[in-house]
């Protein structure tokens, strides 16, 4: 009777981790930094990562006309929005032209669009998104007190490629970043590209993804499990820094899945991330 309770047991955890990681959950954050420049206090980023649609899985094909409702700045894709064709994104298509009418929309790719880059970025520049293939640039954004703030904004390739072209452009994005005074928002899909920010690049928020959190996870558990890392990551979830702070970054669970369709005690998240200055600063 008690082996049966015990297997029984067994057997629900995983249905319940399951059913506690279907609805999308809004994650907000609020980040400090020193020297933040006054016109980004209060500055709000809506971070979307491993979105994974397919044509076969239609998931969350209402989610946009909820995002538009958000009182945010900007919004910042980082990589792995389809599985592994470009028409998977044709059922979301209005929705995201809808997003980038709205709110300013940016992209980066992850390691699913390697094969289809070219066409994604197409298809999205139509729709209305900046795309940053190893580029970067100041952008006037949002609507903050009547005005839009020019914001700096950084996007690296997915670092699987970046690897592969042996870290090619690379360089010269972070010597222009060094030699500017500029708060960075810097887009990824891999959490690995935080390693290649030098000390000298003055302060700078990293968007990540590309983890999943694990996906499946245990309870109040570490992520236990990445794509690229391993065992127990490095680089699991949530929020890191270094350079006593002046470089922070925040790993997103992302909303999707990839060929296993589970999330297990991981529910799909997408985060607004809030800029402000640190205590006892003016």
């Amino acid at each position: 009777m008690l082996i049966k309770l015990g297997l029984l047991a067994a057997a629900a955890v995983p249905v319940i981790g399951y059913a506690l990681s279907i609805p999308v959950l809004i994650r907000y954050e609020k980040v400090h930094f020193n020297n933040l420049p006054s016109h980004l206090r209060g500055f709000k980023i809506l971070h979307i990562a491993d979105f994974h649609t397919r044509y076969r899985h239609k998931k969350h094909i209402d989610i946009w006309s909820f995002l538009c409702g958000l009182d945010v700045d900007m919004v910042a894709f980082t990589g792995d929005i389809l599985l592994d064709h470009p028409a998977q994104l044709l059922p979301h298509k209005e929705g995201l032209q809808n997003l980038a009418k709205k709110i300013p929309c940016f992209y980066v790719d992850g390691n699913h669009e390697m094969k289809c880059h070219h066409e994604v970025r197409a298809m999205l520049e139509k729709l209305g998104f900046t795309v940053l293939y190893n580029q970067l640039g100041n952008f006037a954004l949002g609507q903050m007190d009547g005005s839009s703030p020019v914001v700096s904004v950084v996007g690296f390739r997915d670092y699987e490629h970046l690897r592969n072209s042996r870290f090619a452009g690379v360089d010269s994005m972070l010597r222009a970043m060094e030699k500017s005074s500029n708060f960075h928002i810097i887009l990824s899909h891999q959490p690995q590209t935080f390693e290649l920010l030098d000390e000298r690049i003055k302060s700078a928020l990293m968007l990540v993804g590309h983890t999943h959190g694990g996906q499946v996870r245990l309870p109040f558990a570490p992520t236990l499990f990445a794509p690229g890392q391993g065992i127990l990551p490095k680089y699991g979830d949530g929020w890191h820094e270094k350079h006593h702070g002046c470089h922070k970054m925040f790993i997103s669970r992302g909303v999707g899945s990839t060929h296993f369709p589970l999330r297990i005690f991981n529910p799909p998240e997408v985060a607004i991330i809030e800029l402000q200055r640190s205590e006892g600063e003016d």
